[in-house]
């Protein structure tokens, strides 16, 4: 095969994997970017990573605008107690952001879609101490 084939191989085959890499990230009115396989309800747990002895389960719903309710439980010495915070969420890169209203306060996570399912999250800058320096966790589609 010349050279000349091969260059132009290799250059159709980035050019399709950039396409296909990108084609899920979308610009909303505001300038941010979502990554539309982040959308729906996604729901996840730790235990002892945050603050130890605390369990939190939580069900996270992101919309398409950019906006998210997540909704917590938290458990500690078989105590139970309920929140809810709202917020605006958008990806630059690799790099999920999650500004919280309530706090004003944006937590900074790099992510990984593990398949169309499962969603891996790592801290990067965190509003809340955590007992843990490198918190991770696993969003799961429920919707």
């Amino acid at each position: 095969m010349s050279k000349f084939l091969k260059s132009g191989l290799l250059l159709l085959l980035m050019s399709f994997l950039v396409i296909s890499c990108s084609n899920h990230v979308k610009t909303l009115e505001n300038g941010k970017k979502i990554d539309s396989r982040l959308v729906g309800v996604w729901s996840g747990s730790e235990k002892d990573q945050q603050i130890e002895g605390v369990e939190k389960k939580w069900d996270m719903t992101r919309n398409a605008d950019g906006t998210f309710i997540l909704d917590f439980v938290f458990t500690q010495n078989g105590l139970s107690q309920k929140t809810q915070e709202t917020g605006n969420w958008w990806v630059e890169g690799n790099k999920f952001y999650e500004f919280h209203e309530e706090s004003e306060q944006t937590d900074v996570y790099t992510y990984s879609v593990l398949n169309k399912n499962q969603v891996k999250f790592k801290s990067q800058s965190i509003s809340i101490s955590m007992s843990n320096d490198s918190y991770e966790f696993i969003d799961t589609r429920k919707k």
